[in-house]
């Protein structure tokens, strides 16, 4: 099992980064006029802060199934298929790295942020990573890829476009290739986006607030910016809900995919999420655990 302290990432060097990055390399992609700055410039100040988890709390199952999937010689080529900053790339990086084995490792996002950020980590830690900026939908390799990976990915997706989700890692995964992931579910939820209550609001930009004055000697920011660029956070964030794994397991085996490993895991709240509550926070959750081989 992997270690929390296995693992490093510069999160004090790289969180006022991504913030001061963000605000020009986000650039609308929907909503005229409307970047996504608020989520990765603001992303990596809450992982720091210990208000959001890393990769739902679920690391070292992704971890742990690359190393096995790697000892086994089924991995080498592996496509991250959406990534909020450098995190899922660097977990990738680190599987490898302990198995002394190399890899030809690929970012995808509709965001230049995040993969300015993968390729800041990956010239940190002497690795290459490429990037490709595009959305997951209308992307096709040249080469297909030994493993698909994400995490906490269905959320972008409504009921409606999933199968079109699993379609597209379909196109991009070679027959007898891996799609691994993990989702949280919400099994009472409606069909709806997850959003903030009014309550959820107030009570998250008043923790953000606390921990930013904690935290103001490290990154040197004002708490009442910091509890601004939570409102903000809280007012436009939205999720797709994942109810159940059979909805999952369903949409992969219509697509032409073996489920080789299902499972839910119930994650323990993190840090502040111990008295937070709301989408994307370190909050008590189920999260689903899916391992796919491609017939």
């Amino acid at each position: 099992m992997i270690r929390e302290d296995e693992l490093q990432e510069p999160l004090i060097e790289s969180a006022p980064l991504a913030h001061r990055m963000a605000q020009t390399l986000c650039v609308p992609i929907s909503d005229p006029g409307e970047t996504c700055a608020w989520y990765h410039g603001f992303w990596q100040f809450l992982r720091a802060m210990g208000l959001a988890k890393t990769s739902g709390g679920q690391a070292a199952f992704l971890v742990d199934t690359l190393r096995s999937l790697i000892r086994s010689q089924a991995a080498r080529r592996v496509l991250v298929s959406g990534s909020a900053d450098y995190s899922m790339p660097a977990h990738v990086l680190f599987a490898f790295a302990s198995e002394n084995a190399p890899v030809d490792l690929t970012v995808l996002d509709r965001c230049e942020t995040p993969l300015y950020l993968s390729r800041w980590y990956g010239e940190r830690v002497q690795r290459p990573i490429a990037t490709v900026r595009s959305d997951i939908l209308a992307y096709r390799a040249a080469t297909p890829f030994d493993v698909v990976l994400t995490n906490s990915f269905f959320g972008n997706f409504d009921t409606a476009s999933r199968p079109r989700l699993v379609a597209a890692w379909r196109q991009v995964v070679r027959p007898g290739g891996t799609v691994l992931f993990t989702n949280r579910l919400r099994p009472n939820a409606s069909a709806s986006p997850v959003t903030f209550t009014a309550k959820q609001t107030q009570d998250f930009c008043d923790a953000v607030r606390q921990e930013a004055k904690r935290w103001q000697p490290v990154f040197d920011f004002d708490p009442e910016d910091v509890a601004r660029w939570a409102r903000t956070y809280a007012e436009r964030f939205r999720s797709f809900p994942l109810r159940s794994a059979d909805e999952v397991v369903a949409l992969l085996h219509d697509d032409g995919f073996a489920v080789d490993y299902v499972d839910v895991v119930s994650a323990p709240p993190h840090g502040g999420g111990e008295s937070l509550s709301g989408p994307s926070l370190a909050e008590k959750a189920d999260y689903v655990q899916v391992r796919a081989t491609l017939r």
